[in-house]
């Protein structure tokens, strides 16, 4: 689990977040909501220690430079050393040598090997984002933060990415954000609204034709900006 308790964040006079807390939960999706601008990707950094704030932020009751090497996250621009190959980024991902078989063990066809072999910067945005994809599943962390990452990816490889996360949950805490909802009304278990620089937990059951826009709207028209 991780847990966030009273968490503000500010920038000079201004307040993105302003005393926010939640529980997001092992073996579930914890989906967070909200329009550009909103604080989620500030929320994500302040979970990482990107950014001081107040309040706590604890991984299973312990602090996050006690778990630092269990969590992974991937954000939009998924920086990688242009220079290096894409095994060679892996091998920085991961922390170990990563080979062909370890890569085909978990991309089913997601990325090829002569991509791997390239240079970094001459992958695409999308192959960018499968690529530190595999890197987390062959990591398995216990802590995944997922920001916008099916940006960029086209319809197969949003088949193999709700996959993967169906199985990283498995076994640990899974938190993303994201705009497109049709993808992730399909990975969502819990849904968190960022707004009026608060998190707070929307009713959200599949079983009863619940859907990621419709509960976007609805919070938008109780909650305007």
């Amino acid at each position: 689990m991780i847990t966030i308790k009273s968490l503000t964040k500010a920038y000079g006079d201004h307040t993105v977040l302003d005393g926010a807390s939640a529980d997001f939960q092992k073996g579930r999706v914890s989906y967070l909501l909200g329009p550009n601008g909103a604080g989620k990707t500030t929320l994500f950094k302040c979970l990482l220690g990107l950014e001081a704030h107040s309040g706590t932020v604890e991984f299973s009751g312990r602090r996050l430079a006690d778990v630092r090497e269990r969590v992974f996250p991937i954000f939009d621009d998924c920086p990688l050393y242009p220079h290096l190959s894409g095994f060679e980024n892996l091998r920085l991902l991961t922390g170990h040598t990563v080979d062909w078989d370890d890569v085909r063990a978990v991309a089913d066809g997601a990325l090829d090997r002569a991509s791997l072999r390239k240079p970094a910067r001459a992958l695409s945005y999308g192959q960018r984002k499968k690529l530190y994809t595999v890197g987390l599943l062959i990591v398995r962390p216990a802590y995944i933060i997922l920001d916008e990452l099916a940006n960029g990816l086209d319809y197969d490889s949003l088949q193999w990415l709700r996959t993967s996360i169906e199985q990283l949950k498995q076994t640990g805490v899974v938190v993303a954000s994201g705009h497109q909802f049709d993808f992730y009304d399909k990975v969502a278990d819990d849904v968190f609204a960022v707004s009026e620089k608060r998190l707070s937990r929307i009713d959200f059951n599949h079983g009863d034709g619940d859907n990621l826009e419709a509960a976007y709207l609805r919070h938008r028209g109780n909650h305007p900006q």
